[in-house]
């Protein structure tokens, strides 16, 4: 078990480990993983008043669509699948070594970052469109939140995902993702 402490993956990291970037990137920060036996992601995004998505909405309302909170409820699944699979290839420390490196930390292992790196490419990932989205979207959310995404995925079926986004600890959405057998 990590604590929330010692656990964080910040956007340029995530910018290898997904294919989505600005602005339909919805995972700012990743805040804490846990593998076996909780399987749990939690992940921020801080929904800024200058989103692109802001210009035109709703006129005179800022209103962030509940399409991208899903969204980011989505990417969240991916990238604990893919957390996941580098912890299994016991490479989840040399992720956390290449963050580091990214915050101009010294004594970054320039080799484990690199194999972290080259071992991407042959991560197995979610498919990009679930096979069952069921989110019901609770409060609408509106510039200056930090949005805090949090997925379980079920321990019964490893294709399934419980996901859940709150701002300032108050559910703003909730549900579940799943995704074709056979994957992740």
């Amino acid at each position: 078990m990590r604590n929330s402490e010692e656990f964080y993956i910040g956007a340029d990291v995530i910018g290898y480990l997904i294919p989505q970037r600005h602005p339909m990137l919805m995972v700012d920060q990743i805040v804490d993983y846990r593998g076996s036996p909780a399987y749990q992601l939690s992940a921020e995004r801080y929904v800024s008043a200058n989103e692109p998505v802001f210009v035109g909405h709703f006129p005179d309302l800022k209103l962030w669509p509940g399409i991208h909170t899903i969204e980011g409820l989505r990417q969240c699944c991916v990238l604990f699948d893919i957390l996941h699979q580098l912890e299994e290839r016991d490479l989840l420390g040399g992720l956390q070594v290449l963050q580091r490196s990214k915050m101009l930390q010294p004594r970054a292992d320039k080799e484990l970052c690199q194999q972290v790196l080259d071992t991407l490419p042959e991560i197995h990932q979610l498919p990009q469109v679930p096979l069952r989205l069921r989110v019901k979207l609770i409060a609408p959310i509106f510039p200056g939140c930090i949005l805090v995404y949090q997925v379980y995925r079920n321990t019964f079926d490893m294709h399934t995902w419980s996901v859940q986004a709150e701002v300032n600890s108050r559910c703003v959405a909730h549900g579940e993702i799943a995704y074709p057998s056979g994957v992740g």
